[in-house]
């Protein structure tokens, strides 16, 4: 018998993904950047950060809706409106060096129609078996800004990435402790229909 590859993309495919194309073993990689620590000025699914200290963000998509909605977001809403003396690229993307989209081929065309000039496009192509994924650059970014982040939001970054790793072994170790239950009381079920 053989297997069929679920070929719909999610989000953590990609997350993976750029952390592989990316080298999270030369470069601090951290998901869901938030701008409640004042890193940057709104969400990013995820950053590279070099060793250099340049920053490299993304925003992943895996549907048409998620990422037709990402436009109702101020800093797309906002992008033409001066405010204090800053364009919205300026008040947005001043602490990156680049930022792209990542998202499933189905919606490469889609995006690539959407996004904006400035921003590069990665793409995750999941074939059937027994081919295998493929994430690949569409279309490069354009250099923003050079913002070299200091030791101490490195730090920061750093130890939002270990909370981050935090949270998920904790929902993984709730995951597999109740798994665990779950095959004990089928166990104790099966066991107790074998008997009667």
């Amino acid at each position: 018998m053989a297997f069929k590859r679920e070929t719909s993309v999610n989000c953590i495919e990609i997350e993976l993904a750029i952390m592989e194309m990316f080298d999270f073993r030369q470069n601090l990689i951290v998901p869901n950047v938030s701008n409640m620590m004042r890193l940057v000025a709104f969400e990013t699914d995820m950053l590279v950060l070099t060793k250099s200290g340049y920053a490299h963000g993304f925003e992943i998509k895996v549907s048409k809706s998620d990422l037709k909605a990402d436009f109702s977001k101020d800093h797309h809403a906002q992008f033409n409106v001066m405010k204090n003396g800053k364009t919205g690229l300026e008040r947005f993307y001043s602490k990156f060096k680049y930022f792209s989209y990542a998202v499933p081929s189905e919606l490469k065309e889609y995006a690539l129609e959407l996004i904006p000039d400035f921003c590069g496009l990665y793409v995750y192509d999941k074939p059937e078996l027994p081919k295998q994924p493929k994430f690949y650059c569409a279309r490069k970014p354009k250099k923003l800004f050079d913002y070299k982040w200091s030791d101490e939001k490195r730090y920061e970054l750093a130890r939002l990435g270990a909370m981050r790793i935090h949270s998920l072994k904790k929902a993984s170790l709730w995951r597999m402790t109740r798994i665990k239950q779950l095959k004990n009381n089928l166990t104790k079920e099966s066991n107790g229909k074998a008997n009667s």
